[in-house]
This record gives C-alpha cells, structure tokens and sequence, in this order.
C-alpha cells in the first residue's frame, strides 16, 4: 500500500514537472514570437538607436517624431489605400472563384476535373521568381504595368490555388444528399450550394479570407515589379524607399513599419479562431 501511494505521488510530480516544463516551452516560444514586434514598436517610440549597447528594453522617454515624420514626408495614405485595394480585391476574388472552382472539383469528378486539380497543385509549387518574367511580359502586353488591378491578379495566382483546395476539402466533407433534399423541396442546383452548402463551409471560406489577406498584404516581388510610379505603390514597396544612398531612417522605418503591421494584426486577431477550426475541418473528409 505505501509502495503504490509512493509511486502515485511520484506519478503527481513528473507530471507536475512536465506541465511546468511544457509551461516554460511555450512562454519562450511566445517571448520568441512577439519580442521583435516589441522591438520595432519600441524603437519607433524613442529618439534613441536601434543598435544602442548595452540596450535599453523599456523606454524611459515616448516621443511620436518618427510618426509624424512619417505622415508628413511620405505619401503613407495613398500606400496604406494602394495596399488596402489590393488585399481586399484579392480576398474577395479568391474566395469567389475558389468556391465554384472547388464545388466543380468536388462534385463534378472527371479524369479532367482531377487532371485539373493537380495542374493547379503543381502551380502552387512554382517560385514566383520562375513566374515573373513571363507575367511581366503578359502584363506588358494587356497594359496591365502599373495597374493595381495587375497586382491583384498577379497575387490570385499565388493565393487561389490553396484557396481552391482547402475550399473541396470542405465540399468533399458535406454530404451530397443535403443538397439534393434542399432540390427535392424546390432549390434549384444553384440555390441549393448557395443557400446550402456555403454557410456549412463558413469556416473555410474564413480561413481562405485570412490566407489570401495576408499573400496580398505583405506580397512585395511582384509589387516591386510590375509597379513603378510611387502613386501606385503599395506599403510593401514604400517602406523600401527609407532607405537613402548612404544612410538608412530606421526611426522612420520603424514607425512606418508598426502602421503597416496593425491592419493585418487586427484582422488576424479577430478571425483566428475561425481559421484554426477552418484548416482542420478542410484537412479530413467524412
């Protein structure tokens, strides 16, 4: 008896110890993940230098110089407006087209439908650096340079084919016959999966959102690219202009920097949730 109350105890402490242990993983791994972040914010909040040794890790002095600077010399709206556009034309493009090609990978399978969907699994490999001569010269062609309407269509290449895929694992996921009791009692095959089966693939569509969100928001190879007047810069491509010949504002970068981080730090923050349940509800079928 005393020997099995010694082990139960000695069971307690190992597993205390490796909560503890596991406890200390993940705040190293927060600190990890969020330290630059605070960093960048720090640094853009005082006068002193990034680089200053030894380090001064909480700022006795707030100054907001470097945002001021930032509004007042740069044209930051016009690329916070630029950047906006293009992340949200995408978002909704990819989530348009993914549903109706996903629903025609789910439920029309063919040997072409699925010839087709590893064609687009195979796009989804490419670099975009083996990409961008060619959609340059197609761009040039259609007189879509510096077109922010190219750039959208420049990241739906990179962000539909993932949008398609985790879009037909939900579809493979939602039983034919609900749509088909929704046509018994009058919907049309049409107003059947949109009445139907969309608000059932919600999480989904949720998780493409943020996915395709974040490729156009923070895209900057093909931005730089295909776009050359700073009118039609995107806030990729603007906070590469702080840097000088010779020198390099990093107070200024820094702020500008933080703004350009909120937007999409908000949007992620608020959806999470829903993305997390989105991709592994998209991962298995049945």
């Amino acid at each position: 008896m005393q020997s099995q109350t010694a082990a139960a105890r000695a069971f307690r402490r190992r597993r205390q110890l490796d909560t503890i242990v596991h406890a200390l993983l993940v705040i190293g791994a927060c600190v990890l993940a969020v330290f630059p972040f605070y960093w960048m914010l720090k640094s853009s909040l005082t006068t002193e230098s990034a680089f200053q040794w030894p380090p001064e890790m909480i700022p006795l002095t707030i100054s907001f110089d470097a945002y001021r600077d930032v509004v007042a010399g740069y044209p930051i709206v016009r690329w916070f407006l630029n950047s906006t556009f293009v992340a949200l034309a995408t978002t909704a493009l990819s989530v348009l087209i993914g549903l109706n090609a996903a629903l025609g990978l789910s439920r029309y399978r063919t040997r072409l439908t699925g010839l087709f969907g590893v064609v687009i699994l195979i796009t989804q490999m490419l670099p975009a650096t083996l990409l961008v001569i060619p959609m340059f010269i197609i761009f040039r062609n259609l007189g879509m340079i510096d077109s922010l309407g190219g750039l959208v269509v420049a990241n739906l290449a990179f962000a539909l084919p993932l949008a398609i895929w985790v879009l037909k694992g939900f579809f493979d996921s939602i039983p034919r016959e609900i749509e088909e009791a929704s046509m018994i009692d009058g919907s049309s095959e049409v107003g059947a999966f949109y009445r139907v089966t969309i608000p059932l693939t919600l999480p989904g569509i949720i998780a493409v959102s943020i996915y395709a969100f974040m490729v156009a928001w923070g895209e900057f190879f093909f931005a730089r690219t295909l776009i050359n007047q700073e009118t039609n810069w995107v806030f990729t491509v603007g906070l590469s202009s702080f840097r000088g010949e010779h020198t390099l504002h990093w107070s200024e970068l820094l702020a500008a920097a933080t703004i350009f981080t909120i937007p999409p730090l908000l949007f992620f923050a608020g959806l999470q949730r829903h993305l997390i349940s989105g991709l592994t509800g998209g991962a298995v079928k049945g």
